[in-house]
Formats: C-alpha cells, sequence, structure tokens
C-alpha cells in the first residue's frame, strides 16, 4: 500500500468514525482488514492492546500504531493526521457558524449562552460526584479529594503532580485506605441483607 492509499483510507475512516473507539476498529477491520487485506486481525488486536494503556485517545493511537506498521513513521504520520483531518474541518466549521450565530443575535445569545455554561458545569459535577461516591469510601480518601481539589483550585498546582503524590500517598499508607474500606464494605452489605428481609 502505497502512503497516498494509506492516507485516503484512513481520511475515509476518519469521516465516518463518529461514536468512538468501536466503529474506528470495526471501519478499520473492513476497510483494512477485509477489503484491502493489508493488516490481519491479530495486528489490529495487537495495536489495541499496546495502545490501551497509554494516555490520551486510543482510537488516534491504534491508528497511529497501525499507519507506522504499514508504512513506517511516514505511515504514521499521515494515517494520525488524515484521521484527524475530517473532525479538524467539522469543530472548525461548527465553531465558525457558533461566533456567527452569536454575532447575530448579539446580547439575546448572552443569557442562553450563560445558562449552557452553567448546565454543562453542573453535569460535570453531578457526573464527578457519581464516579467518586462508591470510591471514596474512606475518611482518608475523602482527605486525599478535598485536598486535591484545594490544591488544583486555589494554588492551580498541575494534575498530574497531584495525582502522581496521591499515588505514593496510596503506597506509603495503604492500610489507611484499605482498613477503612473494608468497614465500608461491610456496612454496605449489612445494608443491602436488612434491604433484602
Amino acid at each position: 500500500m502505497s502512503l497516498t492509499q494509506l492516507w485516503w483510507q484512513f481520511i475515509q475512516i476518519g469521516v465516518a468514525a463518529f461514536g468512538g473507539l468501536g466503529v474506528t476498529l470495526s471501519l478499520i477491520e473492513r476497510y483494512l482488514v477485509k477489503d484491502r487485506a493489508v493488516l490481519t486481525a491479530q495486528t489490529v488486536t495487537e495495536s489495541l492492546t499496546y495502545t490501551k494503556f497509554l494516555p490520551g485517545s486510543t482510537g488516534v493511537q491504534v491508528v497511529g500504531y497501525l499507519g507506522y506498521r504499514l508504512g513506517g513513521w511516514p505511515g504514521a504520520a499521515l494515517a494520525t493526521s488524515a484521521f484527524l483531518l475530517p473532525a479538524f474541518f467539522l469543530i472548525l466549521v461548527l465553531s465558525i457558524l457558533y461566533e456567527e450565530i452569536t454575532f447575530l443575535l448579539g446580547e439575546t445569545a448572552t443569557p442562553a449562552l450563560r445558562g449552557l455554561t452553567a448546565a454543562v458545569a453542573g453535569i460535570l459535577v453531578a457526573t464527578i460526584y457519581r464516579l467518586a461516591k462508591p470510591r471514596i469510601t474512606t475518611l482518608t480518601g475523602g482527605v486525599v479529594a478535598v485536598t486535591a481539589c484545594a490544591l488544583g483550585v486555589v494554588l492551580q498546582i498541575n494534575p498530574a503532580w497531584i495525582v502522581l503524590a496521591a499515588g505514593i500517598l496510596g503506597v506509603l499508607m495503604p492500610q489507611r485506605f484499605a482498613q477503612e474500606q473494608s468497614t465500608s464494605a461491610k456496612e454496605s452489605k449489612a445494608g443491602d441483607q436488612e434491604r433484602k428481609r
């Protein structure tokens, strides 16, 4: 497969890859494993295995890895840029439309946009609460969470440093997290048994 063909295949995948990693893998399988037979299903599976634990978008990483397998470093660069190009242009067009609409509506749009911003912030807080509630079951965990929030908001410390420090704290004091967590787990089981009666 030439680099031009590789670029075109990943443009096509990027145009149709709405819906996340599952859709991306399905398109890769259809275009590159079944239709063109330039990759095997095992290679696609390996790409997912190798990239799953890296930070960032797994779909983009899989595309970069497969581009590398098909065309070396130039293939990785072309596949990744081709895959991202359709989304880049779509967000560019939507941004321009957003600016035009808010300009045309003027002050009428401002309260609506403030309301949308407040709603999005509220949804993020609710999501964080739902994610944190079953996982922060100890006093120590709660203190770490509140401290991490304060360090991020007040002192504006880089989140990577906060996460690293919390991980080190967990390694140094595992009993503080485990003992209280097991007590919480026992209470949760007792509550479930009472509800069944």
